[in-house]
């Protein structure tokens, strides 16, 4: 399969998932998550979605209780993409927006001297 169909399909899990985090889902710890971005495999069987939230504290518990509720999101992607087996999802810490914040700081120091 080509990548830009392997795009498609993690933007449309992108889009799938952050919707339902939004508006089906009733727990507000997992209603704090952010979805970033999605990865999928090359056989389409597994989808890693990272996430991050405003509160780093409390990502662990967040990616706890996501993660028991995968079956949830799961049934929502077999439902609406046109696969034949709807991936596994594993949820992800997002840490990217953490080293942005660690180059710019040092950035900063480099800049400042």
């Amino acid at each position: 399969m080509s990548n830009v169909k392997i795009e498609r399909y993690e933007s449309i899990i992108k889009d799938l998932i952050s919707h339902a985090i939004t508006t089906l889902v009733y727990d507000d710890l997992i209603k704090q998550a952010t979805v970033h971005y999605v990865t999928l495999s090359k056989d389409k069987s597994i989808a890693k979605v990272y996430i991050s939230c405003y509160d780093k504290t409390i990502i662990d518990k967040i990616l706890k209780k996501i993660n028991g509720a995968s079956g949830f999101f799961r049934t929502i992607l077999a439902k609406n993409l046109n696969l034949r087996k709807a991936p596994a999802i594993v949820f992800l810490n997002d840490e990217s927006i953490d080293k942005i914040d660690e180059i710019n700081s040092l950035l900063e120091q480099i800049k400042g001297k």
